[in-house]
């Protein structure tokens, strides 16, 4: 499911990775807090970041309390590796929760890294849980190819966990190698049928153009989270996603709807529905809903789309007020070592129109994964932009290999290739695209 900012799905792989024990039943720059740090006397145990009051502030005291105990339990040498995963545990938590993925992915790294510095003093289960959750933060922050190698290495510990085949089924998806991801999705399902594999399973469906598998599998993995979980209500926004981008906002909406009920005043579920408003043209309530996601989580995507609502109501000033922002919190993650390659790329075609830094972004991605759908949709636009048709054509060419049902992909392929047919089926999937050349192919039909 792709996002004009971060890759949806890319986003999502850390949730459905393992099953969160935490409780018992990205703009930080608005933030004056602690920093992760590594002192010169040693490890220094990062410390949590205030949760805003209306963002299940019940739970984050329930999480709380087990990080102050972790943290004492930390001290003893006898507890300390498994404290220190546990703590990475919820870090990795927080990161989804809150939004402060450059302070919560780094302070998770450090943890694990202070973990595995002498393999010798854990267990073979620690050890293969440690590069597990290693291998989540690396896909977390578009390190992909890191990701897989640091799966396998888990997986050489342990080929019995379902989990650690979501890593290789995630990364291998992220690389381009769709063929090898069907295998470990396979695998993982054969051990474990829950939410993490039917979800994987839709996701996979939906690359090969199986929209109504993927639908189905989508459900299953719905049915199979465990009520309020973060994770099942992500797995519900993923849903209407996945509907939204194929014309079908009453249903999108509905999810969107059960997403926030399932967990009160869930962020994505409430700029899903500031979406499904935007594309009705129901601007005021669109712009009111967005207020209250971004409130609860500064998380670039709803940010982007924002402006993007902005940029069809012809509101430049508001647009162009939203853009320094959008940069900083790039930068932020660039700087905390997330990379953002193709999602800045998008950013820079659609709002800076800098198409030369945009291909050379795209191409700096191509680079790490030349086989990937996604990264090669982005050079088809890319190359257009720039006047390119021979190898914006190559590029279309090779993301439409799985047949993916993408509006945006048959409408660029379409303009490149000078194809009607393929213009007009774009927009039967997908009505409300708004990327750069919308109006150019809207022209053509």
């Amino acid at each position: 499911m792709k996002k004009n900012s971060y890759s949806f799905y890319a986003l999502s792989i850390a949730a459905l990775l393992f099953t969160s024990s935490l409780i018992s039943s990205c703009d930080s720059s608005t933030k004056e807090e602690e920093e992760v740090v590594a002192v010169k006397q040693g490890f220094q145990i990062p410390q949590l970041l205030e949760r805003e009051k209306d963002l299940s502030y019940d739970e984050f005291l329930k999480i709380k309390e087990k990080f102050n105990k972790l943290s004492f339990e930390a001290e003893n040498e006898q507890t300390k590796i498994e404290s220190l995963i546990k703590l990475s545990e919820i870090y990795i938590y927080e990161a989804r929760v809150t939004g402060e993925h450059p302070y919560y992915y780094n302070a998770a790294l450090l943890t694990l890294n202070e973990t595995l510095k002498d393999t010798t003093k854990m267990t073979q289960d620690q050890h293969f849980t440690s590069l597990f959750y290693k291998s989540t933060v690396q896909l977390s922050q578009h390190k992909f190819n890191d990701a897989l190698a640091t799966g396998k290495k888990a997986l050489a510990l342990n080929n019995t966990n379902s989990g650690i085949y979501g890593v290789l089924v995630d990364a291998n998806v992220e690389i381009g190698n769709y063929d090898e991801a069907v295998k470990n999705c396979d695998k993982m399902i054969s051990i474990r049928p829950d939410l993490r594999s039917y979800s994987r399973i839709s996701y996979l469906r939906e690359i090969y153009g199986d929209m109504k598998g993927s639908i189905k599998s989508m459900e299953q993995a719905i049915e199979a989270g465990a009520p309020y979980s973060e994770y099942k209500c992500w797995t519900i926004v993923t849903m209407g996603k996945m509907l939204e981008n194929h014309n079908q906002l009453d249903s999108a909406r509905a999810y969107y709807e059960f997403s926030a009920k399932e967990r009160a005043n869930y962020p994505f579920g409430i700029a899903g529905m500031a979406s499904i408003e935007s594309k009705l043209g129901n601007y005021a309530k669109a712009d009111s809903l967005y207020a209250v996601a971004l409130n609860a989580v500064p998380e670039i995507s709803f940010i982007m789309d924002q402006a993007k609502m902005y940029q069809r109501q012809g509101k430049k000033a508001e647009m162009k007020r939203l853009i320094p922002r959008i940069e900083s919190m790039f930068q932020e993650d660039i700087e905390s070592g997330h990379n953002v390659n193709m999602e800045y790329a998008f950013f820079l075609l659609d709002f800076k129109k800098d198409y030369k830094r945009a291909l050379e972004l795209g191409l700096k991605e191509y680079k790490l994964r030349p086989n990937n759908i996604d990264v090669n949709r982005l050079l088809a636009f890319a190359y257009y932009a720039n006047g390119d048709m021979k190898n914006a054509a190559e590029h279309a060419k090779t993301a439409m290999k799985t047949n993916k049902q993408d509006g945006d992909l048959y409408c660029i392929s379409g303009l490149i290739n000078n194809d009607k047919k393929q213009i007009k089926k774009s927009f039967a999937i997908d009505p409300y695209q708004d990327h750069l050349f919308v109006d150019r192919a809207k022209k053509m039909i």
